[in-house]
């Protein structure tokens, strides 16, 4: 079905996809380093003397002519805000860019539906109901957008930044990347598998009402002379009530079901950081090098687990 609507887009928007897509990479790199100096910021912070020196940060010092510890941390401190800000910027370029061009996909599509309806032979309008064109273009084209256009931008931005996000994870620590990636990744595999019967039985139940609900509105006020003349003002309420009532409550198991695992893996993820800095405590060695690598992993979880919900949300929609 996604092939399908990608030969319906224009060459025009499909360039501005890949386009897109170059800005993804970019938010990736720029979330990658925002974490990378993570280690080297809150090292400079609880033991300056050591990073300093450190044999890997000896040819930095000269090209920068550092000569004391407070130098090297105004330079990181500077280096992080600053890649804090680039990551932010790109991010919100990024939302902008997405937002837009779904959107304004939207628009053609919805403009190429039009056309083609007003260019159908006679026989063609007479034999269709006028509920399902209307419902088409106000509605199910809106939903194409919502539902499936910004939802698999969302899936592909999401799927770099995660591949750049775990990728610096395991270059700092391959251990607690690797129970992560599978804890993770194993918690919302489930979810999505036991819940994609539901998704689409309730999908299907909004497809079908938001036709009906067209339909009965056409007959209800078009006919508005025989509705008052046979009294049937009640009839028409309460088929309205029944099938708008099937719309929003499958509408909020959808809605549920996509929003809600966020909430149960930021407290395992809140679980596995208090974990995980009480086993470095306990190793040899002081809490030096223990406080840098679990101010990187805390970064890491805050920055994974929203993209992990937004693929699972995104898929959600999809479905």
């Amino acid at each position: 079905m996604i092939k399908e609507l990608w030969k319906h887009i224009s060459r025009h928007r499909k360039m501005q996809f890949l386009l897109v897509l170059v800005i993804m990479v970019f938010a990736s790199i720029a979330e990658v380093v925002s974490i990378g100096l993570v280690v080297p910021f809150l090292g400079v912070l609880s033991s300056p003397e050591e990073i300093y020196q450190h044999s890997l940060m000896q040819p930095i010092l000269l090209i920068w002519n550092v000569t004391e510890p407070n130098q090297l941390m105004l330079i990181l401190t500077i280096l992080f805000i600053s890649a804090a800000i680039v990551s932010g910027v790109i991010r919100l370029v990024l939302l902008y860019v997405i937002t837009r061009l779904s959107f304004l996909t939207g628009a053609d599509l919805n403009y190429s539906i039009y056309r083609r309806t007003l260019y159908q032979d006679y026989s063609e309008h007479i034999s269709r109901n006028s509920s399902e064109i209307i419902n088409g273009l106000i509605t199910k084209t809106s939903t194409v957008v919502n539902g499936v256009i910004t939802p698999i931008l969302t899936i592909l931005s999401s799927l770099i930044m995660f591949i750049g996000i775990m990728s610096a994870l395991f270059f700092i620590n391959i251990t607690v990347a690797i129970i992560s990636l599978v804890g993770f990744g194993l918690l919302y595999g489930l979810v999505a598998k036991y819940t994609r019967k539901k998704l689409k039985d309730n999908s299907f139940c909004i497809a079908e009402t938001t036709d009906q609900t067209v339909k009965i509105l056409q007959e209800g006020v078009n006919g508005i002379r025989d509705v008052l003349i046979g009294g049937n003002q009640q009839f028409y309420c309460q088929i309205y009530k029944d099938v708008d009532m099937r719309f929003r409550l499958a509408s909020a198991d959808n809605l549920l079901i996509s929003g809600s695992p966020r909430y149960v893996m930021e407290a395992i993820g809140m679980i596995l950081i208090a974990g995980m800095a009480y086993a470095m405590s306990q190793q040899e060695g002081s809490m030096i090098t223990v406080i840098p690598m679990l101010g990187v992993l805390a970064l890491g979880a805050q920055r994974l687990l929203p993209i992990m919900q937004q693929l699972y949300g995104a898929y959600s929609s999809i479905q």
